[in-house]
């Protein structure tokens, strides 16, 4: 079991998993772009995380101010912003969910995943092919 000051806690649960509240969120290693948020209530579920400013640096949208209130957040510095990685048909054709970021509060551990009112965006936008390190 992980210890406590690792743990993000989710209040209200992912959208489709609410029974699970409580995952790590641990760098890829030998990576510089992917995260695991691993579940320490279930082995089983594990989703690949990136920030999304990595690889899209266009990428920005408005967070309503009560978002960031359901994380106990008291200013946008406080907050790190992820998006969940779909590659269950492998990374070259790998898509990434903009619609819907994972907010952490790094300061006290809560998260929540926010889906957003935002056209832009979809929930499955391919993710960039990305060069292996050492690649010219």
């Amino acid at each position: 079991m992980p210890e406590e000051q690792n743990i993000i806690t989710f209040r209200e649960g992912l959208p489709g998993l609410p029974e699970l509240r409580k995952f790590t969120l641990v760098a890829l290693q030998d990576s510089f772009l992917f995260y695991f948020l691993q579940s320490v209530e279930d082995d089983n579920t594990c989703f690949i995380l990136i920030n999304p400013f990595d690889l899209f640096p266009e990428y920005e949208f408005d967070l309503p101010e009560a978002e960031i209130k359901k994380v106990d957040g008291l200013s946008p510095e406080d907050l790190a912003f992820f998006c969940i990685v779909n590659a269950s048909e492998g990374f070259k054709n790998a898509t990434v969910n903009l619609l819907a970021p994972v907010i952490v509060n790094t300061v006290n551990k809560l998260a929540r995943q926010v889906v957003l009112n935002d056209s832009r965006y979809s929930v499955r936008h391919p993710l960039p092919q990305i060069k292996e390190r050492g690649e010219g």
